[in-house]
């Protein structure tokens, strides 16, 4: 793990990116580091807990959709007891997941879509980066710093 990239925060816990069906490809505990090496990405994938993770995210989708009247087009968030759970997802199959503090009363939406942004921009468009590989691009990782910066708490 990259100690290097943590926040010293209290409400943010976890930002997860897949591409496409419970493909991991960019993990970031924000207490302990960022997991981009393919090695780390496969041993985070054998533990149930990202699998369920993906699964959720799914799952709701659906369940939503079930109980609803309308489309669900967007889903954002759900709370539990323990944690918040935003998700920012597009049709491409990325989903870009964020696991914050129920107290945090802040809608991730817009920033997860800046993360989603920097994706298209610094990963996707580049012709050397292989699909379904970590992110491990160092200006990928320097913006989603950058983004998640102002919410570090204050000392």
């Amino acid at each position: 793990m990259l100690n290097t990239k943590y926040l010293d925060q209290e409400n943010l816990f976890e930002l997860i990116i897949f591409q496409g069906y419970k493909n991991l490809v960019f993990y970031w505990n924000f207490a302990k580091g960022i997991v981009n090496k393919k090695t780390e990405i496969q041993d985070l994938l054998k533990q149930n807990r990202i699998q369920n993770i993906y699964g959720v995210s799914e799952g709701l989708k659906g369940f939503s959709q079930a109980f609803s009247s309308e489309p669900i087009t967007n889903f954002k968030y759900f709370l539990t007891n323990y944690f918040k759970f935003t998700i920012y997802e597009m049709c491409s199959g990325v989903k870009i997941i964020l696991l914050s503090n129920i107290s945090d009363q802040t809608d991730y939406s817009e920033t997860l879509k800046e993360v989603y942004t920097n994706y298209l921009e610094i990963i996707k468009r580049n012709p050397f980066y292989v699909h379904g590989e970590p992110l491990d691009n160092p200006l990928f990782i320097e913006k989603i710093v950058e983004i998640f910066e102002p919410f570090q708490k204050k000392k």
